[in-house]
């Protein structure tokens, strides 16, 4: 049984993505609080690599050792197995074994590799695992975004807050915390970036020219379109070409 092992590689983007996917299975997309317990109860289970069964059990706490929870596969089956301690804790509404539970879930929905265990004294990645290939990593991304509401998450203003709100553990809230922030500086530099080049376009932008016509009509065409042309007059309408005249004179070709 593994610490951890190399899978797939996937953004915290990507992983955040299938998240809310697996919210739209269990039908809890726009749940304030998600029953997590609720959701295990179901036969059927959404993953990357389309619907399997889904086998949901509490064992014994000595059974399960110091394993909080464990998550395999076998013949289209996902089966996940967490300490009856866990299990009980997570009815009450303890945090971080509500995310035992869904990391777990994250394992089901994403994973398809060696039998993976939760420790109870924490998982302990490889250095030669990047992040984005971490099968630990991806659970850990995936917990908090499939537990948080996100617009209800935008109103919050700090990982406590959201950890106490949505009921998860509060290493898993300042995972969310920080990517959030990072989302709306992006957005806030991105507001910038649009004003100052509208603003740098405003002042490097052509005056417009407007033609300033003469009182006078064209004998041409009988337009008041007459304007200066060096020393002599044009009208815009015909485009007949005048000689400039002294007052009192007429216009002539």
């Amino acid at each position: 049984m593994s610490d951890d092992y190399r899978v797939k590689p996937l953004s915290d983007l990507q992983v955040q993505q299938i998240a809310k996917k697996v919210r739209n299975f269990f039908g809890v997309a726009d749940h304030r609080r998600v029953d997590i317990l609720e959701c295990l109860k179901s036969r059927r289970i959404w993953t990357v690599s389309g619907e399997r069964d889904l086998n949901f059990q509490a064992r014994p706490d000595r059974e399960m050792g110091s394993d909080d929870g464990v998550t395999h596969f076998s013949n289209g089956l996902v089966t996940i197995a967490v300490k009856q301690s866990v299990r009980d804790n997570a009815f009450l509404g303890e945090g971080r074994s509500r995310n035992t539970l869904t990391h777990e879930l994250g394992h089901g929905v994403m994973h398809d590799g060696p039998k993976m265990a939760r420790r109870a004294y924490g998982n302990i990645t490889p250095k030669w695992i990047r992040p984005y290939e971490s099968a630990e990593h991806q659970a850990k991304v995936f917990a908090p975004a499939f537990l948080i509401n996100d617009e209800v998450a935008k109103t919050l203003s700090n990982a406590n807050e959201i950890s106490v709100e949505f009921g998860i553990s509060y290493e898993s809230a300042e995972i969310y915390f920080e990517q959030l922030v990072e989302q709306r500086n992006r957005s806030e530099s991105a507001e910038k970036v649009r004003r100052m080049a509208d603003e740098f376009r405003a002042l490097t932008a052509k005056p417009v020219h407007r033609v300033q016509f003469i009182s006078d009509p064209c004998t041409a065409c009988g337009k008041q379109t007459l304007f200066p042309v060096g020393i002599k007059f044009m009208c815009q309408t015909c485009n007949a070409v005048f000689d400039r005249f002294q007052d009192g004179d007429s216009l002539g070709p």
